[in-house]
């Protein structure tokens, strides 16, 4: 709901914003809610982070233009990994770690490749 209202009133302030980005489900979700309602899908160019199923139809229709997906599988094998050679060998943990992410497009949503990465 805040997502929907601060980009509502973000598009009604400057009818020339060509773009927004939701950095999470929740603003991702508002963002294109309120894109969509103000009429202006296509007009407004949306990227998100994470690829829910309803940002994924968005997708797939051209209403979206981007989605970044986290790689949870990824993430969890980096924290593994590096608990093990904390434990075993000492090594110190790094204090940040930039795991991956998978872009989805309108040319690579239907890959099966890319099927893993939409947030079931």
């Amino acid at each position: 709901e805040t997502a929907v209202a601060q980009v509502s009133a973000a598009l009604q302030k400057d009818p020339d914003l060509e773009g927004v980005f939701g950095v999470n489900v929740f603003s991702a979700q508002g963002a294109y809610q309120a894109v969509v309602t103000a009429g202006l899908e296509g007009a407004v160019k949306i990227a998100t982070w994470d690829a829910t199923e309803i940002l994924i139809e968005a997708l797939k229709r051209g209403e979206v233009d981007l989605i970044l997906a986290q790689m949870p599988a990824e993430m969890g094998a980096l924290c593994v990994e590096w608990g093990v050679k904390h434990l075993t060998e000492g090594a110190e943990i790094p204090r940040k770690v930039i795991p991956g992410f998978f872009v989805f497009t309108q040319e690579n949503v239907n890959d099966p490749e890319a099927q893993k990465y939409i947030y079931k």
